[in-house]
This record gives C-alpha cells, sequence and structure tokens, in this order.
C-alpha cells in the first residue's frame, strides 16, 4: 500500500460519517395499510403456490359479526407469500435483531367438544436465509406439537434446536373444564416475538395483543446465527406446508435493530471491552470484501461491505471501554501503515477537542 493510498485512507476514515454511527434501526415494516388490494399486495409480498390474500375486515366471533376493521392479510395455508430483504441482516454482540408480528386465529381449528385434539391448523411467520436453507425461524401454529409454538432449526450450532415447540402457558376454564390455554384459547389477536442475539433466540408470546408476555423461552444452545444470517421473511404455511384447521391474519411485521443487553463500546468490533489495535487490524484484514466471507464482526455500520466507513466507526470510537489487563497486542503491517499516515497528517478527529492517541 503506497503512502498516497494511505493518506487517502486516513483522510477519509477521520471524518465523522452520522450515517456509520446509526446501528439500531427498524429494517422492515409492514401493517398492510398502503394496499388497496390482493394485486397491490402481491405486487410486493411474491406468492409462492398458494397466494395470500389482502382483506379490509375480520371477524372477531364466532357469530360473524365483523367487529375488529383495518387492513391486513390472510392465508389459507398450502403456500406463502414472501418478500426478500434488501441484503442479509445478522445479529452482534452490540445490536441484536427483534421479529414480531401480530396473528388473528377465528379459532376454526378448534372444537369446543374436543379441544384436545384440534385439527392441525398450521400458520407462521418465518425468517431465514433463503439462499443455503440456514437460520430458519417460526412464529405461529403448529397444531401437531401445540396451538400456538415456534420453531428454530438450520442453525450453526446444532444441538438443542427447537423444531417446533410451545409455551406452557398453564391452564383455563371453559365450559367447567379446566384446559391448557395452548390448547384451547378462542378467537383473538396474538402477537409473537422472537429477540435473536448471536448464540441466543428468546421467544415471546402476548395473548390478546395487551402487553403482557404470557410466556417467555430462552435458548442459548444449538442457536449460533451464521454469517449467513436473514435475507428472507414469509408468512403462509411454515415452508408451505397446507392447514388442515383453516388460516390466519397477519398485521404488524416487523423487524429492527435492538441495543443488546450489555453492549460492548461501539467499535470493540473483536468483542474484548475495548477499542484499539485488535479492531483496526480485525477490519483491515477483511478490507474490500463482501460479508459474506468477510468476518461480520469487521462490519460495524452493517452495510455488508469492509471499508472506509468501518474504519471510520473504529477510529471515531478509539479507546472507548476497558483495556484487557496485560493483553496489548502488537501491531500488524497493516496497522502500521494506517498509525503511520496517521502520523503523517497530524490531524484532530471532528468534533473532539484532543487528538487520537494511539497506544502499543
Amino acid at each position: 500500500m503506497s503512502n498516497n493510498i494511505t493518506k487517502l485512507l486516513c483522510v477519509a476514515v477521520l471524518c465523522y460519517s452520522a450515517s456509520a454511527m446509526a446501528s439500531w434501526n427498524v429494517l422492515f415494516s409492514e401493517n398492510f395499510e398502503s394496499y388497496n388490494n390482493t394485486t397491490d399486495m402481491q405486487t410486493v409480498w411474491t406468492p409462492y403456490w398458494e397466494a395470500g390474500v389482502f382483506v379490509t375486515q375480520i371477524d372477531d366471533d364466532v357469530n360473524g359479526t365483523p367487529e375488529v376493521a383495518g387492513k391486513f392479510a390472510y392465508h389459507p395455508g398450502g403456500g406463502y407469500d414472501y418478500i426478500n430483504l434488501p441484503s442479509s441482516v445478522v445479529p452482534t454482540d452490540y445490536q441484536w435483531l427483534r421479529l414480531s408480528v401480530d396473528i388473528y386465529d377465528n379459532d376454526t381449528s378448534l372444537d369446543p367438544y374436543a379441544p384436545l385434539s384440534p385439527a392441525v391448523k398450521r400458520a407462521t411467520l418465518g425468517m431465514r436465509n433463503s439462499t443455503v436453507g440456514e437460520n430458519i425461524l417460526e412464529l405461529g401454529m403448529y397444531a401437531a406439537t401445540a396451538h400456538y409454538a415456534y420453531r428454530a432449526i438450520l442453525f450453526d450450532d446444532p444441538g438443542a434446536e427447537p423444531n417446533w415447540d410451545a409455551w406452557d402457558l398453564g391452564t383455563e376454564q371453559v365450559d367447567g373444564q379446566t384446559l391448557p390455554v395452548n390448547r384451547f384459547r378462542g378467537a383473538g389477536w396474538i402477537r409473537y416475538t422472537v429477540t435473536i442475539a448471536p448464540t441466543m433466540l428468546v421467544f415471546d408470546i402476548d395473548l390478546g395483543r395487551d402487553g403482557k408476555i404470557d410466556g417467555s423461552i430462552t435458548y442459548t444452545s444449538g442457536v449460533t446465527t451464521t454469517a449467513n444470517g436473514y435475507d428472507q421473511i414469509r408468512f403462509g404455511g411454515p415452508s408451505g406446508v397446507t392447514s388442515a384447521g383453516g388460516g390466519v391474519t397477519y398485521d404488524n411485521i416487523l423487524l429492527e435493530y435492538i441495543s443488546a443487553a450489555n453492549p460492548p463500546p461501539p467499535g470493540d468490533v473483536d468483542r474484548d471491552g475495548f477499542v484499539g489495535l485488535a479492531d483496526l487490524d480485525l477490519v483491515l484484514n477483511n478490507w474490500n470484501q463482501t460479508v459474506p466471507p468477510a468476518d461480520p464482526r469487521a462490519d460495524p455500520n452493517g452495510d455488508n461491505y469492509i471499508g472506509l466507513q468501518d474504519l471510520d466507526f473504529i477510529l471515531h470510537n478509539w479507546n472507548a471501554g476497558t483495556p484487557q489487563p496485560a493483553i496489548i497486542p502488537e501491531p500488524t503491517a497493516s496497522c502500521l501503515l494506517v498509525l503511520s499516515g496517521l502520523a503523517l497528517l497530524g490531524r484532530r478527529l471532528p468534533n473532539h477537542n484532543r487528538s487520537v492517541k494511539l497506544e502499543h
């Protein structure tokens, strides 16, 4: 790398980039309010096999009286509608993913006189990597296991993946009978949520959308998201399977980045609690590559390309955090090139009242 290129890199990365700092944001949101009919909806949501349909009202009770008005998507199962994200998304230690959806069940899959033997209703919202068939998540109804269920399979770390599991929601009294809530609930809206950390999944269910979490399950084994991440969202039959118990209605689909519970300092891409030479080296070792195959940790601005904005992110947060005691990494040749360029420039970071102090 020539001195001119080094100087150019250093000038660029010392310019504060607001876009590089915007790490937590809504990635995808859908409430179906912008569509006028099914054709409109299918210009965004591509149908596969049996398609979902656009609806403007649903019934809130068994007598067929419309009590909830609005715009929604209904799918009978036996296919699905999908949308591809602009680029694959991957959770990190400092920004997790959260996917949520509201699903309305009209209770057609449950016989009130035999609630422990419901017809098989299989209808979910799913997210996965469609290119390589990895990181498959499903939220919704899968009566072969339980009425309200979730699924997480084909992650990088095989083990205790929940290949259809259910929340323990306790029991309730129905016509004098003590019945499992997860087998008999009646018509109504339910909010499903999954929070996705690099090596953890948390599944939550909110019966009635009243803001109260009625069930929560955490998995920390067998659920390591691969570097391929997630690039597709779909609703309908999970993997296109049929639903003998009828379909469901979908609304308020949301995929977003959220702050991690105990995030490392911004710019700490190697996760050692300190922003320094090791982080700079990780970015430069993946320079000018896309994710994948580049290490996703080297892409702190999340655009799936290792470039100037990622170096900017590291240098803007230089010396943040607490260095590991007695662990001072030796700078590699790539680091020394950038450091020598910084020394030549003698520049100050914008919006800071001190020079960058580099220790090695």
